[in-house]
């Protein structure tokens, strides 16, 4: 009969392999679930609505092995506020925002149609939509300075006015309607915080 409880140096240094490769497999999906695969780190990320769409469902995490595309162009109205990168001269200080060069025609409070884009841009709260203004005016300024070339701005001029022409109320792309809320929530994840 052999004596189990003397166990001979190769079979106890087997049985710590094996408690230490067990150990070492349970540990791997708790450091697999501790991996964030979150496409919304940093302060902002350039990502189009429909990708958000399907992040927000996804609780802004990427499917392993799948990528976002997240270079597009997207300019805040912070950048905007001091900055004329591709703008024709004077162009922000001279354009009503309220314009046919923008479209924009709804007017909450009737304090927009003697603004021109600058002045938007420098508003503060968010008395009569004004922190949509300043997002909508971003986008709209960074589709015009990249000439609306929706492979590479975040937003189209159409979807910026089809955005401030509802308030925040729009169709980001087909079968959605977003809410206003909605649309903040997007403004806010890819421009920051809109510093109401």
């Amino acid at each position: 009969m052999i004596d189990s409880s003397k166990s001979t140096p190769s079979s106890s240094s087997g049985v710590s392999r094996r408690r230490l490769v067990r150990a070492g497999l349970s540990a791997a999906p708790v450091m697999a679930a501790l991996k964030s695969n979150s496409v919304l780190a940093g302060d902002h990320t350039c990502i189009r609505p429909s990708s958000f769409s399907s992040l927000s469902a996804a609780q802004m995490k990427v499917s392993q092995g799948r990528a976002i595309k997240t270079d597009f162009e997207c300019k805040s109205h912070g950048y905007w506020k001091n900055n004329n990168a591709g703008l024709a001269t004077n162009f922000k200080d001279t354009t009503k925002f309220l314009s046919t060069t923008t479209g924009f025609t709804r007017d909450p409070g009737n304090v927009y149609s003697k603004l021109t884009i600058q002045q938007v841009l420098d508003q503060g709260g968010n008395r009569n939509n004004a922190a949509l203004a300043r997002h909508v005016a971003a986008a709209f300024l960074t589709a015009t300075a990249f000439n609306n070339d929706s492979t590479r701005v975040l937003l189209t001029k159409s979807q910026c006015k089809a955005i401030w022409e509802g308030q925040g109320t729009w169709s980001p792309f087909a079968g959605a309607t977003w809410t206003p809320a909605q649309t903040m929530a997007y403004f806010d994840a890819v421009y920051g915080p809109a510093f109401l």
